[in-house]
């Protein structure tokens, strides 16, 4: 189960550079970013798209809290190859230094080199700017469908 929670929950959020961040930032941009960067698996880059105590969970699951909590639980997924992740954005909501970003998702996973399989569902993620205006994810919760 946790497997498919990581499938669900990290198949929304690139390589995290200064040019990534550069003004003009939009939370659709970062969810693009995010979208890369899970494909990639690059744990370290994905984690820092979030906040210092940010949330990440899936329906009735336990959420990880906290940057550190986050990469640490990506970077478990040793025998995992996303093949397929794309997101969908079907709403955006900002309010002066936040936002929330609503849509679906689906991604293809291979498991153990052998077993592939195709999750679905929805997300909402919340954001607000950093003292230096880039957009950081501090809430990002998902459902499947």
């Amino acid at each position: 189960m946790k497997l498919l929670f990581f499938a669900i929950t990290f198949t929304l959020l690139q390589s995290n550079s200064c040019s990534d961040k550069a003004s003009g930032d939009t939370p659709q941009r970062v969810m693009k970013r995010y979208e890369r960067l899970v494909l990639e698996m690059k744990a370290d880059s994905i984690s820092q798209l979030f906040t210092n105590d940010a949330e990440v969970g899936h329906a009735d699951q336990k959420p990880i809290k906290g940057r550190d909590s986050i990469y640490a639980f990506l970077s478990s997924f040793k025998n995992v190859r996303v093949i397929s992740n794309a997101d969908s954005i079907s709403n955006v909501t900002v309010k002066k230094n936040s936002a929330i970003v609503e849509g679906k998702y689906k991604q293809s996973v291979i498991l153990q080199s052998k077993d592939t399989i195709h999750v679905a569902g929805k997300f909402t993620a919340n954001m607000f700017r950093d003292k230096n205006k880039n957009w950081l994810i501090s809430k990002m919760h998902t459902q499947s469908l």
